[in-house]
């Protein structure tokens, strides 16, 4: 079986013949083992930086291909917000576009397809597609709904406002669900065939339980409802702790979770066994930048036994790899993975 196929089987709940091993987003990392940053990259013919990617994560040994990772705030500047390309790292928001909420009624959507930066990243999904065909899915993460709201209106703000002016946030929450599904949709129409909802302010370090269930949960409902009606499959991955979420995000509508390390896996199998598979979950940063290959290939293991040898289950590090992480510390993640038997 091929990458596709196992990872097809995995998000199907069944059995695979050896674990499936994936980098989560690393669009930085896989643009930075061919020396380019991401400002860089953005410059280049579509076919080069494709073809920088595909080999990037094929080499390193992940079952899926990721398009363009790393470039998430370019909406932000394409819609007329202010973003800064840093040397390393992805593109920085400067400062809130919005003002008040209705200010959302101001702005056109239509402009993000035109924007020359995202007509590229468009061609560069088209020409990665080619090279994924039936070996691996081709995978895409973008804000999703609610982190993507809070970048628009300032995170301080929207938080404030859920208190001072729920009806609000929940104006600029749907646009922002709008917003992102006619944005993705020409990512889809290129060859997406995941499409994963990163929600960084959705976790328990950013929000309580009770506005995730009012505020976050419907919008990723929405959006999932949509997005199945594209026949492409969904992961959500929010960083930090989830752990008293987890029921919820099991029944959102997604495929699959990408979870963070600071959620315990065995409490992840509890939640989505027999729902959605699920991802991760090694430290990033101490583990797979900053460990050495032992090291890696101890917390992978440590991940395994965690996730409980059930179907359903994906090794991966629990968020986007640092640009400067090694080559080898990845590999030893994907060896490891491609040499376990269930």
């Amino acid at each position: 079986m091929n990458s596709k196929e196992i990872f097809k089987n995995v998000l199907d709940l069944r059995f695979t013949e050896r674990l499936p091993v994936a980098v989560e987003s690393g669009g930085a990392w896989a643009l930075n083992t061919s020396g380019l940053t991401l400002q860089k990259a953005i410059e280049a013919e579509p076919e080069a930086i494709a073809d920088i990617l595909y080999r990037a994560y094929t080499d390193a040994g992940s079952d899926l291909v990721w398009s363009m990772a790393g470039y998430n705030n370019l909406i932000v500047g394409a819609l007329g917000g202010k973003i800064t390309f840093r040397a390393k790292g992805t593109p920085e928001i400067l400062e809130p576009l919005l003002k008040k909420p209705s200010d959302v009624d101001t702005l056109n959507t239509d402009a993000i397809l035109d924007d020359p930066m995202i007509k590229k990243m468009l061609e560069v999904t088209a020409a990665l597609a080619k090279k994924t065909a039936e070996k691996h899915y081709l995978a895409l993460t973008r804000w999703g709904p609610f982190t993507l709201a809070g970048l628009l209106y300032g995170v301080e703000n929207c938080m404030r406002d859920i208190r001072k002016d729920p009806e609000g946030v929940r104006h600029i929450l749907d646009w922002a669900g709008d917003l992102f599904l006619a944005y993705v949709d020409g990512y889809i129409r290129a060859g997406v065939e995941i499409v994963q909802l990163a929600e960084p302010t959705a976790s328990g370090d950013m929000i309580s339980l009770k506005h995730f269930k009012e505020f976050a949960l419907p919008a990723f409902q929405k959006v999932c409802t949509a997005l199945h009606k594209k026949k492409v499959k969904i992961a959500i991955h929010i960083c930090g702790n989830i752990n008293n979420r987890l029921d919820l995000i099991a029944d959102m509508g997604a495929d699959y979770a990408s979870i963070d390390y600071k959620v315990d896996l065995k409490n992840a199998r509890a939640a989505f066994d027999g729902k959605i598979a699920f991802m991760g979950n090694m430290d990033p940063v101490s583990i797979m930048q900053q460990g050495s290959v032992d090291e890696v290939r101890a917390a992978c293991r440590d991940c395994i036994d965690r996730a409980g040898g059930g179907a359903g289950f994906i090794l991966a590090p629990g968020c986007d790899l640092p640009p400067t992480t090694p080559l080898e510390n990845v590999r030893a993640m994907t060896e490891l993975a491609r040499g376990y038997r269930f």
